[in-house]
């Protein structure tokens, strides 16, 4: 309703001359609009267009209801649109006429042979070839529903306009197509892929042809060998982790950075970017240097036991290329891009000592165990398998002065020992050590040697407990160092 009342204002508007102009003008409608002239070795393009079903952009519209707002609008405001599109069906009446032959051996011959042009070879040649001024303006008609019009070009104009463009087309795309080959030896695919897809646009009004040249001791065809390089530009790309497993601890970040590695057989990729895929936080480089590596670094691993970190492509800046007529097969081959995965596995910081008192001895162990119990930092195992520490304790004696065998109450005088060692338990590397030496001891000679250790040992360990939390209280160690290192 809004479209009909506009028309009718702009239709009460119009002034009445309009409308007797055209009727003038259909009374003199031009002979060629009856019957098409013959002009000796010229091709003729005569069309019309309806203004009644005309939009304002140009395009026909099946509404009835805003046919009579168009007339008049396009009249009034758009004569180039319905003009434009009268010079486009002209155009069309002359490539028709040109018939032009497919060799089934092209690009294009190929292209719709398998089924994969879903471009409009003929709006690209009339664009590419007609836009020139070769191609004349003989006249035009219109009337209140129509618009004709009358172009031609001459055979001797065309074909110099299609030698002269394929000369031009042929000699920069061969330029442009080894440029793209040099940019993907050296790493730089997505800069090959821009040069591919520029050079496949500009041959494209041609590849109804063939144009062989020689390359590489070989005849190709130039078309079909640029299409190529462009469909399989990203083929054969592999990402390689520097490491195969991560150990971490949950919540923590790891002290490493590590490398992914991109290459097209062997080549290094550059400038490509790299998408990271875990659970946990990561932070680094996610770009390809000149070697075609990315780093990466975990800055806070996540809770499960094993986690995958994933490395794939960034198929979205990768893919972010001019669009061609080839782009579909282009990508593809996306879902056949290299990945790669590492794993992180989780291990538990908790320090485990294992204590071990030999020979035994009641008294020292119960010592030990007191002692290393209070430290926090230390967790006691009894299995010595999941140790991650050795604690040694070995309590000793020697006769220092033996008895006078006249003495009423003959006493031996013992020298006693009392060391204790740390020990890392995967290297058997000395952390810490203490000891006690020369710690004398006087016994009966009707005690044994076993009694006799015993007895001492109980004394030692009143000064291991007086002593020992002093001396140890600065040993410090922490496993996720011993783990971490072999990411160096």
């Amino acid at each position: 309703m809004i479209m009909a009342a506009i028309a009718f204002v702009m239709l009460s508007s119009v002034p009445t001359q309009v409308y007797s102009q055209n009727k003038t003008a259909a009374a003199k409608k031009p002979a060629w609009i009856t019957k098409a002239p013959t002009v000796k070795n010229t091709y003729i393009g005569i069309a019309s267009v309806s203004k009644r079903s005309m939009n304002p952009d140009g395009v026909s519209s099946e509404n009835s209801a805003q046919q009579a707002s168009s007339i008049i609008v396009s009249q009034l405001f758009f004569n180039d649109r319905y003009k434009e599109s009268g010079r486009r069906e002209a155009e069309k009446k002359i490539l028709q006429s040109l018939h032009l032959a497919v060799d089934a051996n092209s690009l294009l011959g190929d292209l719709i042979l398998r089924g994969t042009y879903n471009a409009s070879f003929d709006d690209v040649f009339i664009d590419k070839v007609f836009n020139t001024p070769l191609l004349k303006f003989q006249g035009e008609w219109e009337d209140d529903e129509e618009y004709w019009c009358y172009y031609s070009i001459t055979e001797k104009d065309y074909q110099t306009r299609i030698a002269a463009l394929e000369d031009s087309i042929c000699g920069q795309a061969e330029t442009m197509w080894k440029l793209g080959m040099s940019y993907q030896q050296d790493g730089m695919l997505y800069t090959a892929a821009k040069t591919y897809s520029d050079a496949l646009n500009l041959i494209h009004p041609l590849i109804y042809t063939q144009h062989r040249i020689k390359y590489d001791f070989e005849n190709v065809d130039l078309f079909t060998s640029i299409y190529n390089s462009y469909v399989h530009v990203f083929d054969n790309i592999k990402l390689t982790c520097s490491v195969s497993e991560i150990p971490a601890v949950a919540g923590e970040a790891v002290p490493a950075t590590f490398k992914v590695t991109v290459d097209q057989k062997g080549t290094p990729v550059r400038k490509i970017g790299v998408v990271i895929d875990y659970p946990g936080t990561t932070d680094g480089s996610f770009i390809t240097d000149e070697n075609g590596v990315a780093t990466f670094s975990i800055v806070k691993a996540a809770d499960e036991p094993l986690q995958e970190i994933s490395f794939s492509i960034d198929k979205e800046g990768l893919y972010d290329l001019p669009d061609t007529y080839a782009f579909k097969q282009l990508t593809a081959g996306a879902a056949n891009i290299g990945t790669a995965q590492t794993f992180v596995k989780l291990f538990d910081p908790t320090n485990y000592i294992y204590l071990s008192v030999n020979p035994s001895d009641s008294a020292t162990e119960k010592a030990v165990n007191e002692l290393v119990a209070a430290r926090k930092d230390l967790v006691i195992v009894d299995d010595k398998s999941k140790a991650d520490l050795i604690l040694t304790a070995v309590p000793g004696i020697k006769l220092d002065q033996e008895a006078d065998a006249k003495a009423k109450w003959p006493i031996n005088k013992f020298l006693g020992t009392l060391n204790v060692t740390v020990k890392e338990a995967s290297s058997g590397n000395e952390l810490f050590q203490y000891g006690i030496k020369d710690f004398q001891y006087l016994a009966p000679t009707s005690r044994n040697n076993e009694q006799v250790l015993h007895s001492s040992a109980k004394e030692m360990s009143r000064q291991l407990m007086r002593e020992f939390p002093e001396s140890f209280r600065p040993f410090s160690y922490d496993k996720r160092g011993l783990v971490w290192s072999t990411l160096k």
